[in-house]
């Protein structure tokens, strides 16, 4: 006869057993894209951010950084006392569980909200020939932007900003100009700051990152000064809601491009150009020939300056870190995983193909 008190789950804790309820609330509710748009990001969201950033945003240092390194000291020392290897496991899951939980609450389940694509009826799909018509256009924009900052349209930029507040608000206002996030632009503060991290997070090959407990954007101040506004816009973008990193990057993208500030709009176009290029690039290298022929020579040394910049730091273990990420990412219903930064190249096609 089966008796009830050998039934691992009813020999959790009150408190497992709490966390397990929880996660699996979690599972059901990030299944409606609608709920999770309507409910969670549109009113919880707007709301627990503001508070997680009034509370960190004036700090000047990250907050969420030191608790990345402190945490896992924290929970060496709970199962380094003697305990039983029961009480271990518990802890272990417990710490994990809630986490999970706090990540999913805190920021995480915006990966699961309306997607952009719908809120703005841009197509799935594309044609070549609009690919060719978009890149065209960044082209220009592109070449006229530089000749404005630049003395001569074959010498590089000299770019005329540091990384400090200034261009963080300046990044910021930019976003704020964009009418899809309208509804975001009382917030009190933002959290973005230069990370801790900077050296280790070359390595890994990512320019930035918010951190989802508090939410504060962490700016890796190795990247090149000429993607450094659209990595700013884009990391303001996760800490307005929208996970998903081809949207992120679309309204960095395009948020850099609004700015009033010459420079950062050099940014947001230079980038797009690149997106765009490279798509091409891997459908048809003769158009992609063709169009490169069209690029001031003063852009094509931007982009060479800061791409030799990030190669000092390309080594046999980024592959390893990115490989980590992709499986996070699909995790969290980015179902291209690390190429997911490239569907930007659909929304700027559809977006901007009948302009």
């Amino acid at each position: 006869m089966l008796k009830f008190n050998t039934i691992p789950f009813l020999k959790l804790d009150k408190i497992s057993i709490l966390y397990l309820f929880i996660i699996i609330f979690i599972q059901i509710i990030k299944q409606d894209s609608i709920l999770i748009e309507n409910y969670y990001s549109t009113l919880f969201y707007s709301f627990s951010s503001n508070i997680s950033l009034f509370i960190f945003g004036w700090l000047p240092f990250s907050f969420g950084e030191i608790l990345i390194l402190t945490l896992p000291i924290i929970l060496w020392r709970f199962l380094k006392k003697d305990n039983t290897r029961k009480k271990n496991l518990k802890i272990v899951f417990q710490s994990v569980a809630l986490l999970y939980i706090l990540f999913q609450f805190q920021w995480g389940l915006n990966y699961h909200r309306t997607p952009l694509d719908e809120k703005l009826s841009i197509k799935n799909k594309f044609e070549l020939s609009s690919l060719i018509k978009t890149a065209k256009l960044f082209v220009e924009k592109t070449n006229n932007v530089h000749k404005k900052i630049s003395k001569s349209d074959t010498l590089p930029v000299e770019l005329e900003y540091k990384i400090n507040k200034k261009l963080f608000l300046e990044s910021l206002e930019s976003v704020k100009r964009l009418k899809e996030n309208t509804n975001n632009n009382n917030r009190p503060t933002i959290s973005v700051k230069k990370s801790f991290f900077s050296t280790p997070l070359s390595y890994m090959g990512f320019s930035g990152y918010i951190n989802p407990l508090t939410l504060e954007a962490q700016i890796n101040t190795n990247t090149p000064k000429l993607y450094l506004p659209t990595t700013i816009c884009h990391e303001i973008a996760h800490q307005i809601g929208y996970s998903a990193e081809d949207e992120a990057n679309f309204i960095g993208i395009m948020a850099a491009i609004s700015s009033q500030n010459k420079f950062i709009s050099y940014s947001g176009n230079i980038q797009a150009l690149r997106y765009l290029l490279n798509e091409i690039y891997v459908i048809d290298k003769l158009k992609f020939d063709a169009l490169i022929i069209e690029i001031n020579d003063g852009v094509i040394k931007d982009m060479e300056i800061a791409d030799n910049q990030l190669k000092k730091f390309k080594n046999p273990f980024e592959p390893y870190f990115k490989g980590f990420y992709d499986m996070f990412l699909k995790a969290n219903n980015q179902k291209q995983g690390i190429r997911s930064y490239n569907m930007v190249v659909k929304l700027l096609v559809n977006y901007y193909s009948n302009q």
